[in-house]
């Protein structure tokens, strides 16, 4: 019974959050607010912990304005006493503090320039800004990242985009654009991510001590072609000399703050347009004359609601593919046609419940409307709707929890019990069965 308890509360949660709030006026963020003020740091040297720690002596509202007003400051000033620290006593925080740490301060760096981006970006492609922002920061703490090997994705920035997605957003610029970036005329269909692959090996091999994640463009440098055709799949040297060309052009400009927040905007733009059914697209906009009720330092500009499911769901895509929408259909049981209104807390229902556990598998089966079948494994579902919560939670005011992960273990490629007895359908109380 213990599972069907913790399944029938989060139920509850869900009706409690649907029956208390409008999703048209989340509890979210202004854009402004989600990055760094530039507050001066508070002196954290002589605190015990300074992921935790208050100065001795501060009041308790100040100690309240900080993890309010100033939250975002907070934590980049934690962050940057605790590289202090490392740097004058190295081992006094684990590598995953550290690395967490350094990516909230460089996250925290250009501030003004990353937030104009995102507001150009929301006002050209009508993307929600909460989301474009959950979706950056959940990706990397808005640090520049260099290239990551990530599962051979090689994703790159702070957007986290691989060199075809990358390819397919630099369309939308001019020619003398692309020839200013070095890059060629070239079809994106030529650029399979494991043409990478040599490269980062080359680059990881300079790092000197530096952790990977601190990769630069400078690390990639003098590199020939000569030394990476080896490893290369045969072609002409005419097509071979592009992609060269088309490689070194992602990696000198991947990590360019503009270019980035632009190009992830129009990948989730792409998802949504071509892969989000129509009647979620056309859902949770705001009537004529109505928008999102806080002042925020810029005006609204978007017609969608802050936190539009649609647009979550091309998030859930991008991280997991367009087939996630199939699986909400199964869920539902729905005709793509003729969806239902559903908001984020739907969505994030359906990734985590949705499909079957085949017995003896750790894949998650599931079909569409139309009876095709697809599947995934159950950690991609897993993670993808704690990719959703999670990107809702960075932009949700302090003191408001408007998402949470339903995964009840850490998720892991096993799948939990209480997963593998789950009917993968909408039930009333989901799949509460002994």
């Amino acid at each position: 019974m213990k599972n069907t308890k913790l399944v029938l509360i989060s139920a509850l949660l869900l009706t409690s959050f649907n029956a208390l709030s409008g999703w048209e006026n989340p509890a979210v963020l202004c854009p402004e607010e989600s990055l760094p003020k530039g507050v001066t740091c508070l002196n954290l040297e002589n605190v015990k912990n300074p992921f935790v720690d208050f100065p001795l002596g501060m009041s308790e509202e100040e100690k309240k304005r900080w993890n309010t007003e100033w939250s975002k400051d907070l934590i980049l000033c934690r962050s940057t006493e605790a590289l202090r620290r490392e740097e004058m006593y190295p081992g006094s925080f684990t590598p995953l503090q550290i690395q967490l740490s350094w990516m909230t301060v460089d996250g925290g760096k250009k501030t003004t320039e990353k937030l104009q981006a995102i507001l150009n970006s929301s006002q050209k492609l009508q993307i929600p800004p909460q989301v474009l922002v959950g979706a950056l920061i959940q990706e990397s703490l808005m640090a520049t990242l260099g290239i990551a090997e990530d599962g051979g994705n090689f994703s790159c920035g702070m957007a986290q985009l691989n060199i075809q997605e990358w390819c397919e957003s630099l369309k939308t610029l001019s020619l003398s654009d692309r020839e200013r970036l070095g890059w060629p005329q070239i079809a994106c269909a030529q650029l399979n991510s494991s043409l990478m692959s040599p490269f980062y090996e080359i680059a990881v091999g300079r790092l000197q001590g530096r952790p990977e994640y601190r990769l630069t463009s400078t690390d990639f440098s003098g590199i020939t072609l000569n030394e990476i055709l080896p490893q290369w799949p045969a072609d002409t040297a005419a097509n071979q000399a592009l992609k060269f060309k088309a490689v070194n052009s992602f990696i000198n400009n991947c990590q360019d703050v503009n270019l980035g927040i632009s190009f992830k905007a129009q990948t989730l733009k792409r998802l949504f347009s071509q892969f989000v059914p129509a009647p979620l697209r056309n859902a949770e906009t705001y009537s004529p004359g109505q928008t999102f009720s806080r002042r925020c330092q810029t005006s609204y500009s978007t017609k969608y609601y802050p936190l539009h499911t649609g647009w979550l769901l091309a998030v859930a895509m991008y991280n997991a593919g367009p087939a996630q929408s199939k699986l909400l259909e199964h869920y539902f049981r729905i005709n793509p046609s003729e969806y239902p209104a559903l908001n984020p807390l739907d969505l994030i229902e359906a990734l985590h419940w949705g499909g079957v556990v085949k017995e003896g598998t750790r894949r998650v089966y599931f079909e569409d409307f139309s009876g095709k079948s697809y599947s995934q494994s159950w950690y991609k579902s897993c993670v993808v709707q704690r990719h959703v919560a999670r990107v809702i939670q960075k932009v949700s005011q302090p003191g408001n929890t408007l998402a949470r992960s339903l995964e009840q273990v850490a998720c892991a490629q096993a799948v939990p019990h209480y997963r593998q007895i789950s009917s993968g359908v909408k039930t009333q109380l989901h799949s509460l069965k002994e």
